[in-house]
């Protein structure tokens, strides 16, 4: 098992151990809680003057990596990445948050299954060697006096007592006989955190309790007491530390990455020697409950069974070059979505709409102000043809769509459709296909030379061509173009007509969205699309909600709405990106456990380009609208945008929706964008 399996292993079992505890604690008389606090002691900030095209937003420029962070036993933390988040310009504090769950009694108080009295079996322990320096590896063993099965492959170890002391779940546990076992790990050579009462620990010369904890596994076994006990001597003690984060820059703009190095405090270790570390966590005020210098316990809390801390805490200011109420949005042109939206409206089909959404797997035209509802047969025998049973052909809607007027008047209409054969899992491949009949005949799109329905990676059109993409090698993906549906020919990835060359890369509408979303990479051309790259940040978007592309004039925009930074902008042609700070949030904004509001948008937020508009379309409830340089969003009241939409585009001169209908129906409707208004 590689190392990294190892630590994922270690991690998984820890986390099922972590209900876990030991029996009574040592006397703490010889050691002493540090419990002062210097709220002046925070670092000095270094002024200079800001460019946000200079300023690092990825971890290769600043020199670090990113979470999960990392922990020694000593309590210093590895030289982390911190991205300062959407914040409008002032002083703010930065700390490791920690969770420490309740133990003992309090966990009893706050409803957890504790054990009231002890469960697991007889076994004393002995320590090799029994008296070390802190950071010194220990070795226990441990005599059961009756055989237990199973016999587990790990357990927990409690050092300095179960139900305050410092917890290490999921150490390795080697069984010499039925009764006998060994297992080990290393002593802290920093801080910890000890509960009943909650205080910092310096490493001190004197006696620690160790013990064995869940090596009978039950409910709430980590909650109470352990499982036997040994006593420890720390020969010398460590030199004390204060828990205080190190930034390498304390002068700030949102989306800027720094280094992030210091000490905080141990709070729980995986195995025998990896501190458990949770998160960066940042706030706009000190606060007032201290625990010890460097040490505070946050007022807000998401779970009641636990305390929340946060370690190590430095204060660092924000600036904001660019902010919402200064750019004009109006105007914005080459309008880019992200994936195959299942709309398709304007390029070159002046202003008709087409959606994927239909009866059975038909597709609807908005024409006028007119539905049309397109005929899918030929696209029912072609996947069958592929492989999909009847019942799923009849049925399964087309992830992507584009359509264009030919020079004879006529329409071509393009579309892929996932191949769902349910014997072979998730869709992986898809059928792109073309009708130059409005769909009373349709046929499959050839695929280039070696490539096969796997190798489809999305389509678009522009103003004079549909476009269809297969198989990304280093963002150079064989793109088939025809004018007429019949004659196709090689080409690469397109700029847009006018203004900077940056668009998403081509790919298929996620199948699925339920875990992790699906990245689609940000693209950006110096050589007029000869060559793309991406940007170190952002180099890509979750495609699972809807991300736009557009210009003002030279400047790029991305709207990025369920991103902690919504709105950022390139005035490089897309080689770095700055964040547009200080846009309001819709009402109700929650907060996070720092007590900061959320700053992600509605899943579908659009630029209205006419007027500069942003609009957040409603799933359920009211669509809202933000003026340029307004300080709130205003309703749209439902009787212009449903509250039952489904997909949104905006057009040039309309917004186009898919309403939902209680009965599983859906129909593709407009607004022109004159007629956004919010309630009076």
């Amino acid at each position: 098992m590689t190392a990294p399996l190892q630590r994922l292993w270690l991690l998984i079992t820890a986390f099922a151990l972590l209900l876990a505890a030991c029996g009574p604690v040592a006397s703490k008389s010889q050691r002493h809680a540090n419990s002062s606090i210097d709220r002046a002691s925070v670092p000095q900030q270094r002024f200079r003057a800001i460019d946000p095209n200079a300023v690092p937003t990825s971890t290769t420029e600043a020199g670090c990596r990113y979470q999960p962070l990392g922990e020694t036993m000593s309590a210093q933390l590895a030289k982390e990445c911190f991205r300062t988040p959407d914040l409008p310009a002032g002083t703010y504090y930065l700390g490791v948050e920690a969770q420490l769950a309740d133990r003992g009694a309090a966990a009893i108080r706050a409803g957890m299954p504790a054990p009231p009295t002890y469960l697991g079996p007889s076994v004393s322990l002995s320590l090799s060697p029994t008296s070390v320096r802190p950071g010194a590896t220990v070795t226990i063993t441990g005599h059961l006096a009756s055989p237990i099965s199973p016999q587990p492959s790990v357990t927990n170890i409690c050092f300095d007592g179960c139900i305050d002391g410092l917890h290490y779940n999921g150490t390795p546990v080697h069984w010499i006989s039925t009764s006998e076992f060994t297992t080990s790990f290393v002593t802290p050579r920093g801080p910890w955190i000890e509960r009943s009462p909650l205080r910092l620990i310096d490493p001190s010369a004197g006696h620690y309790r160790v013990s064995i904890q869940c090596l009978v596994v039950h409910r709430g076994c980590g909650l109470g007491r352990g499982e036997g006990s040994a006593t420890l001597t720390y020969l010398a003690s460590a030199h004390p530390t204060t828990p205080l984060l190190s930034m390498h820059m304390t002068r700030l703009i949102p989306g800027e990455v720094t280094r992030v190095g210091g000490s905080i405090a141990l709070t729980s270790i995986i195995g025998t020697d990896q501190p458990f570390v949770d998160q960066f966590t940042t706030v706009h005020q000190l606060p007032n409950d201290i625990v010890a210098k460097g040490v505070y316990r946050l007022a807000h809390t998401q779970k009641a069974d636990a305390t929340t801390v946060l370690l190590g805490v430095t204060k660092f200011q924000v600036t904001t070059p660019v902010i919402y109420s200064n750019v004009d949005l109006k105007g914005a042109t080459n309008l880019r979505l992200t994936a195959d939206p299942s709309i398709f409206t304007e390029a070159g089909t002046s202003g008709i709409a087409f959606s994927c959404t239909g009866p059975q797997n038909q597709m609807q035209m908005l024409k006028g102000g007119q539905v049309t509802t397109i005929n899918t047969t030929g696209v029912i025998h072609l996947l069958e043809q592929a492989g999909v049973p009847s019942s799923y052909a009849i049925t399964e809607p087309c992830n992507g769509i584009a359509a264009l007027k030919t020079s004879n008047s006529g329409t071509l209409i393009a579309a892929s459709y996932p191949i769902a054969i349910p014997t072979k899992g998730p869709d992986l491949t898809y059928l792109p296909v073309i009708t130059t009949n409005d769909g009373a005949s349709w046929r499959a799109v050839p695929f280039p030379s070696g490539h096969s329905n796997a190798h489809f990676a999305g389509l678009t059109a522009t103003a004079h061509a549909i476009h269809m993409y297969f198989t990304l090698r280093k963002h150079k993906p064989i793109t088939e173009v025809t004018t007429d549906g019949v004659h196709w020919t090689q080409g690469g990835l397109l700029c847009p007509a006018s203004g900077p060359c940056v668009r998403f890369s081509p790919t298929v509408a996620p199948s699925s969205c339920a875990m992790n979303g699906a990245a689609q990479a940000i693209l950006y051309s110096t050589s007029q699309g000869k060559t793309f790259d991406q940007p170190a940040w952002p180099s890509s978007v979750n495609a699972c909600s809807t991300n736009e592309l557009f210009d003002v004039g030279a400047i790029s925009y991305l709207l990025d709405p369920l991103s902690q930074f919504p709105l950022r902008r390139s005035t490089n042609g897309g080689a770095s990106w700055e964040v547009v700070a200080d846009i309001p949030t819709p009402a109700p904004s929650t907060l996070s456990l720092s007590g900061l509001p959320s700053t992600a948008l509605a899943q579908t937020t659009l630029v209205i380009p006419t007027t500069g508009d942003l609009v957040s379309i409603g799933n359920g409830g009211p669509s809202v609208l933000l003026a340029p340089h307004a300080k709130h969003w205003c309703t749209i009241p439902t009787t212009t945008i449903p509250s039952d939409v489904g997909a949104a585009v905006t057009g040039q001169h309309s917004l186009y929706l898919v309403l939902d209908s209680n009965t599983g129906s859906s129909t593709l409707t407009s607004i022109a964008l004159t007629k956004l208004r919010c309630r009076l």
